[in-house]
């Protein structure tokens, strides 16, 4: 694949991500017509259910398609059905948003694991999310009701995704990977990297609520986890191993907790967490054997559901600090035991 498509494609699907995360910001960050807080409650947690945990069936659903990208326009499609119904009847347009986040996630997450040095597109590709939910949050909380010309951001991206048709992976590639060390080390490790993202997807959320009070912090720290995003999938694509994506979590928690008081430190924290994110799911796809949109279901779509449950349990920031630093040592002590999978960079 020549350079200039490649990154025609990657841009294509890394503005996907953040155009829908904009639009599901905007949506539910007080944007729904005389609503309050309480009130977006039930809707919060409809959408949570449909673009995490419907992250799955997705995932089911395109691994029998040999046309991924396919699932990545009607993700766009929805899109623009949700903003026109805004007005109409805002439940409807969570729920259509929530449908287009799912798919958008998997198909996007599972092509960019499919180009050229896949682990850095994919890293490229999850980077605007947070970027897109933090400002559509901002606008929903300051500017309103979410606006027609919205629908303009996937239109767009729908007509370059038409235009370049003919360019899109039609299938996914062979993959080089090496055998799993046993059918019960295998299953345990992918376990406990499951429970480590969940775990991490919980304290990437505190770390949001207990800065919920200052925007620029709120901002800056957007900026590091979208950053840590595209430093994770080039930290995987030189250090391939879950030993090195283990380090890097255990570090990030002693920053997290050690240098909070401090934005930079804090930024350094949340960037080091985030990258954790791409590592986890190249490391699940090419080393277990598992197909790109369930690996990318997992990383982006069930670990971020189980992990939002944090917020109605009401766990503090220090017990989840401490729970992601003994998964990220049991981790350890696990690839000390035995060769951790390993694919070739």
């Amino acid at each position: 694949m020549k350079p200039a498509l490649r990154f025609s494609l990657l841009a294509l699907l890394a503005a996907s991500h953040g155009v829908n995360d904009f639009i599901a910001g905007w949506m539910l960050g007080g944007g729904m017509p005389e609503a309050s807080a309480w009130d977006r409650l039930p809707w919060l947690a409809i959408y949570a259910a449909l673009a995490f945990a419907g992250q799955l069936p997705v995932a089911w659903i395109m691994d029998r398609s040999r046309r991924q990208h396919t699932w990545l326009f009607g993700a766009l499609a929805m899109m623009i059905v949700a903003v026109q119904a805004w007005n109409i009847t805002p439940g409807l347009a969570v729920i259509l948003s929530g449908a287009a986040s799912a798919f958008c996630h998997v198909a996007g997450g599972a092509i960019a694991l499919q180009l050229p040095r896949g682990e850095r597109a994919l890293g490229w590709f999850s980077a605007p999310g947070i970027l897109g939910l933090t400002l559509g949050g901002w606008l929903g909380n300051t500017q309103g009701e979410l606006a027609p010309w919205a629908a303009l951001l996937p239109a767009a991206l729908l007509a370059g995704g038409l235009f370049l048709r003919g360019q899109w992976p039609r299938e996914e590639t062979a993959e080089r990977r090496v055998a799993a060390p046993g059918v019960d080390a295998h299953d345990g490790l992918m376990l406990l990297i499951l429970l480590a993202l969940t775990l991490r997807s919980a304290l990437w959320d505190l770390v949001q609520i207990a800065r919920s009070a200052d925007g620029h912090v709120l901002f800056a720290l957007a900026a590091a986890a979208a950053g840590g995003k595209v430093l994770g999938g080039w930290m995987i694509s030189r250090w391939p191993t879950v030993r090195h994506v283990s380090i890097t979590l255990l570090v990030s928690c002693l920053l997290l907790e050690f240098a909070r008081q401090s934005v930079v430190g804090l930024c350094a924290g949340v960037a080091l967490l985030q990258s954790t994110i791409p590592a986890s799911i190249v490391i699940l796809h090419r080393s277990f054997g598992t197909s790109a949109a369930r690996a990318s279901a997992y990383g982006l779509g069930l670990t971020v559901a189980l992990g939002g449950l944090v917020i109605p349990l009401r766990l503090d920031l220090s017990t989840t600090l401490a729970a992601v630093a003994i998964a990220a040592v049991a981790l350890l002590g696990w690839t000390a035991r035995r060769r951790g999978p390993r694919f070739a960079g």
